[in-house]
């Protein structure tokens, strides 16, 4: 079998009749990458999922999705498992009621693949990422290279979402950290872009992609927020090497 370029992975729960536009979404942005000659694994990760959810993606329209069952109740775990288990090269994150533009697939596979050809890590992000539904907020991704960026923006709020794409090798040499709501703990997407840009991998922005993230009226992320809930203390944002960060 030939290894895809891609991996694809669809993070699923509890969502039934809103992952119809996700997987449509998806599927119009993967036939755009494949018309450009790369090869996709598309996969749903079914955590811990409701009889519901696992029945709706067993539908015959969703044949050429691979079917994966794990128990984390964790979507940093989740995503551990997905990337020990990926077959391509490069892996793509969406949650299962989310909405991607057309070109997020096709723009960020190519900047993987030229910062690949120059010897150069990098994990892509979408320009913008459009909160709806239970909320709405626009947020903008920046480049670490930019001269807006400052790690020191990571003491106060997370720059770059977990749904990202990055050659395979980032999530098995960063894996996400365990969520520990109940002490504080979360944020691990938060923790990622931090070990990861101490790892030397550079978190860049592709210009003219969107990601709409779904908000509703009760996730581990809102429970995490309503708790106050920080990443861990981590050695790279002690005060006198925070600077150095992105070096």
């Amino acid at each position: 079998m030939t290894t895809p370029d891609l991996t694809l992975a669809l993070t699923a729960h509890n969502e039934t009749w809103v992952a119809g536009p996700t997987l449509e979404s998806a599927e119009q942005a993967i036939a755009r990458l494949e018309a450009d000659g790369v090869s996709v694994q598309a996969v749903v990760a079914l955590d811990a999922a409701s009889d519901l959810t696992r029945h709706f993606f067993s539908q015959r329209d969703v044949e050429r999705w691979e079917l994966w069952e794990t128990d984390e109740r964790d979507p940093g775990q989740t995503r551990n498992r997905v990337a020990e288990r990926a077959a391509g090269r490069f892996l793509a994150f969406l949650d299962a009621d989310d909405l991607v533009s057309e070109n997020w697939l096709s723009e960020g596979v190519a900047r993987l693949v030229e910062a690949e050809q120059q010897g150069h890590r990098i994990i892509a992000h979408p320009e913008l990422n459009l909160i709806f539904d239970g909320g709405y907020q626009l947020n903008q991704n920046i480049d670490q290279d930019s001269p807006l960026f400052t790690p020191h923006f990571l003491y106060v709020r997370n720059c770059y979402d977990s749904l990202c794409m990055a050659p395979r090798e980032a999530y098995l040499e960063v894996p996400y950290s365990v969520r520990d709501i109940a002490n504080g703990l979360s944020r691990e997407d938060w923790q990622f872009a931090i070990e990861t840009m101490a790892r030397g991998w550079r978190h860049v922005v592709v210009r003219d992609t969107i990601i709409f993230k779904r908000r509703r009226d009760f996730s581990l992320m809102i429970e995490s927020a309503g708790r106050g809930a920080l990443p861990r203390s981590l050695p790279e944002m002690y005060v006198d090497r925070v600077r150095d960060l992105p070096r």
